[in-house]
């Protein structure tokens, strides 16, 4: 603008907006600043300039050129303002500090947004099924894509159920009997007295019933042959061996494969405490098998948020496990030399350590505790930063879940208007084009 005085005129869709030619220099560098009659948007005739943008946020614009400072109605969704802002060259720092949350939020919800857009189906390199390995990779990883992807997922989870009830029941007694599995190797057991443990006793000197030997080793074959199935039809196998879902089966794999191995050497596990204590490591890692469970994310939305939440929080879960640490050392060194004259409990840092984690979780075993002024009043200060410390992070971790929530409930809310749109347009097609209804119902199965 050539002159800083005389007044310009702006019609915005029929909306007619006036102001200062020095107004419009405030930011030297925009579209605005840059206007001369020579525009193609000028209009000699009426003697303004028309451009065919939103009249709101233009008066918006016109705000931050009179005061300096950007501010965002609430009804104004800040993506549609940041390109408005684009559309006038106009930088985006300028925003007040009252609406950074109206004008940053639409970022949030597309991250958030986004995060469940991209775990809603797994990733498939294959868009059409035309040979048997893309059909059954389909059937090993998408429940939805067929009746017989159902019916394998819904025996998947039961297989898996059956093998954590086995895990549960393999050490009682009355499902324990001689020795038979290892005798097929050696026939003869060493007596060898295992310091009287009565757990060791049931694990090396008894095998389980038949029965329930029959289904782990069942359980242990459908593990074996659903990965090796999988990593075969799969069509990335670098991708396959590093999703954390197929690491967790072949670690389960490899633990119950160990554990059949060593039950058919019961007289090493006797006389070896190493071999002893691979053998229960193995036993403890083979749980992971509660893992599996996580598949049914894939089924269902509201387990899938909640990963997806966790994950999400876990910056806050870090921060509030360094907190959580410096509050255990802080008030186990006070407790130690609180109860300093105490010769029956708190004989050294760690015990107190242990003391300090089991008040501030408010769990109060009772093994060890206070018995004087000093270390009462450390103790219900310990109690209540527990509280505190681990309430906040939780807060957040809630609040993260929530909003993943909410997108989640919005979405598939889209999605289903989205099926109905396209039930309604293909009803349509079909009342046109009657001959064509056959054919259009099969792309309509295929493409879903």
């Amino acid at each position: 603008m050539e002159d800083n005085v005389q007044r310009v005129k702006f019609n915005i869709r029929g909306r007619t907006f006036e102001t200062f030619a020095s107004t419009i220099n405030n930011i030297s560098n925009s579209k605005l600043a840059k206007l001369t009659r020579d525009h193609t948007s000028y209009d000699t005739e009426k003697q303004e300039y028309f451009f065919d943008r939103d009249p709101e946020l233009f008066n918006v614009i016109l705000n931050l050129l009179v005061t300096g400072n950007l501010h965002v109605p609430k009804h104004i969704c800040g993506a549609l303002l940041r390109d408005e802002l684009s559309f006038w060259e106009i930088e985006t720092g300028n925003v007040r500090e009252c609406c950074w949350r109206q004008y940053f939020q639409h970022e949030d919800d597309m991250a958030v947004l986004n995060d469940l857009i991209q775990h809603e189906d797994l990733k498939n390199s294959w868009t059409e099924c035309e040979t048997v390995k893309e059909r059954v990779w389909l059937i090993l990883n998408n429940p939805g894509s067929s009746k017989l992807a159902k019916t394998w997922y819904c025996l998947y989870l039961c297989v898996v159920f059956l093998s954590i009830v086995i895990f549960c029941i393999w050490n009682i007694q009355d499902l324990r009997t001689d020795l038979y599995v290892s005798e097929i190797i050696t026939h003869h057991y060493p007596d060898i007295h295992l310091s009287g443990n009565d757990k060791l006793t049931t694990l090396i000197l008894t095998d389980p019933v038949p029965a329930l030997f029959a289904l782990e080793t069942g359980c242990l074959l459908f593990f074996m042959v659903e990965w090796s199935v999988g990593f075969f039809v799969c069509p990335n196998k670098r991708e396959y061996l590093s999703s954390w879902t197929h690491i967790v089966s072949f670690v389960l794999v490899f633990a119950m494969l160990m554990n059949f191995v060593m039950e058919f050497f019961k007289s090493i596990l006797a006389e070896n405490e190493v071999a002893r204590w691979f053998y229960f490591i193995f036993k403890a890692i083979s749980m992971v098998r509660l893992l599996l469970f996580i598949r049914l994310a894939r089924r269902f939305s509201a387990l899938r948020v909640l990963l997806l939440a966790i994950k999400h929080s876990l910056l806050e879960l870090l921060l509030m496990a360094i907190t959580f640490c410096i509050g255990m050392l802080f008030f186990a060194t006070l407790i130690y030399y609180a109860e300093i004259t105490n010769t029956n409990s708190f004989s050294s840092i760690f015990i107190s350590m242990w003391w300090a984690i089991i008040t501030m979780t408010t769990v109060g075993y009772g093994d060890v505790y206070p018995t004087s002024i000093a270390g009462y009043i450390v103790g219900v200060l310990c109690a209540l930063s527990g509280l505190l410390l681990l309430a906040m992070p939780v807060a957040i971790i809630a609040s993260n879940f929530s909003e993943y929530y909410s997108q989640n409930s919005f979405h598939q809310r889209f999605l289903k208007l989205q099926k109905e749109k396209k039930t309604t347009d293909i009803s349509q097609i079909n009342k046109v084009h009657p001959h064509k209804n056959t054919k259009i119902e099969d792309v309509n199965s295929n493409n879903h």
